[in-house]
């Protein structure tokens, strides 16, 4: 697929940052096997861990259909938005384990089978790491990745304790099982690859809803529960503050000051049961 010329480039920090991400293989019991990289936290000593016996968040992401694919490079390799909570002065106050599996380009996570496996291979993966806080697991994707959040958020309403949808969208069936989780959704006004509305189809519609028509449902819900949040980039900012297209409002979320809220709010967020 062919991306607009103001689509954004990695930083040079970014391959920097990759590289301390090894990659890996996951096999599960059902349909899919996913490819994936990993960053640990790391102590000053150079050992696995930042502390013994401490426990540390994990953050999943979720990419966009422009890494689509199995090198197991595209997810991380894109974008600033996969590896930002790796830079070194975020890790030094909050370190924490990142998980950033790729979806093969046959496939999609908002599927619900690719969901059900993602959720195995998420579950496994804390297992297999003692020192992980179950409580405090966070997801956040951009673009197809957003439609992924949302799908996970729905199907497992009880597991994450936070989560940031980057011009995501999903449909109005089960939509109040968004309010379980917290979460801070991000969309550019003209976006046009997807959507921050679509007119608002309402809850229950099989329809697509943007980002701004899930938060108008949510936010209106009476007995709403979560901390549910919007941030709306105005027509023209994306292209005039950051130079990229309206549908990169991931370049946002990762910029070192503009997102800096965003990241706190996320390791804010605590699942109490």
């Amino acid at each position: 697929m062919l991306w607009p010329v103001d689509w954004d480039k990695p930083s040079d920090e970014n391959s920097a940052l990759c590289a301390g991400f090894p990659m890996g293989v996951w096999h599960g019991e059902g349909t899919f096997s996913f490819k994936y990289r990993y960053f640990k936290p790391v102590s000053d000593n150079g050992s696995d861990s930042a502390a013994p016996e401490r426990k540390y968040p994990l953050v999943v992401h979720l990419h966009g259909a422009d890494a689509f694919g199995d090198d197991n490079r595209l997810q991380l390799d894109l974008h600033d938005i996969g590896t930002m909570f790796a830079r070194p002065e975020w890790q030094e106050h909050d370190p924490c384990y990142i998980l950033v599996p790729q979806c093969d380009q046959y496939k999609h996570w908002a599927r619900s089978d690719v969901a059900f496996d993602l959720q195995q291979f998420i579950i496994s993966f804390t297992e297999k790491y003692k020192d992980i806080d179950t409580s405090r697991i966070y997801l956040y994707g951009y673009s197809a990745g957003g439609l992924g959040v949302f799908t996970l958020l729905k199907k497992y309403p009880e597991y994450y304790a936070g989560a940031i949808p980057i011009c995501g969208a999903t449909n109005g069936e089960d939509i109040r099982k968004l309010l379980k989780t917290p979460v801070w959704m991000v969309h550019a006004i003209d976006d046009r690859i997807v959507k921050a509305t679509y007119g608002n189809p309402g809850e229950g519609s099989k329809f697509y809803l943007g980002s701004k028509d899930i938060y108008e449902i949510l936010h209106n819900i009476p007995e709403k529960g979560s901390d549910v949040r919007y941030t709306e980039y105005p027509d023209g900012w994306m292209k005039k503050i950051l130079g990229v297209n309206p549908h990169c409002s991931w370049v946002a979320v990762s910029d070192q000051r503009l997102g800096e809220e965003f990241r706190k709010w996320l390791f804010k967020q605590k699942r109490t049961k």
